[in-house]
């Protein structure tokens, strides 16, 4: 489940901001606030570049492993969110243990799903590592 606003909010409230609350002199005394907008709308353009291929493949892998139902009339990410909370409760009842067969595949999609959030947040923080 992605923890986000949806992107046309975050553009429609940037925009908003943007037209209605600054100026030519805002710059300086709402520094802040300007890098928080664009680094919104960077986020945005990431997520719309990627769509929502890395989230059905996150809930295929999800599915594959867990056989919940899940309804396909629902939307991807109640879908998704719905996944989660029967894979929680499936950790808490032990079923995903280190000792368990099905450990390593859920380490393993929890793992890309961290990865694929932290390439549409902070991309910057990958190259960085790279080195290390």
């Amino acid at each position: 489940m992605r923890i986000r606003p949806k992107i046309l909010d975050i553009l429609e409230l940037s925009k908003d901001i943007m037209f209605n609350e600054f100026d030519e002199n805002s710059f300086d005394s709402r520094k802040y606030e300007t890098f928080m907008m664009a680094n919104a709308i960077t986020i945005a353009t990431r997520q719309l570049k990627f769509g929502d291929g890395p989230e059905r493949k996150e809930l295929n892998k999800l599915l594959n492993l867990t056989n919940p139902l899940a309804s396909p009339e629902a939307s991807m990410e109640n879908r998704l969110a719905n996944v989660y909370s029967h894979v929680c409760l499936e950790i808490r009842k032990g079923n995903f243990d280190p000792d368990t067969k099905n450990h390593k595949e859920l380490r393993n999609i929890l793992n890309d799903a961290a990865l694929q959030l932290v390439k549409e947040y902070n991309p910057k923080y990958l190259e960085g590592n790279r080195n290390k």
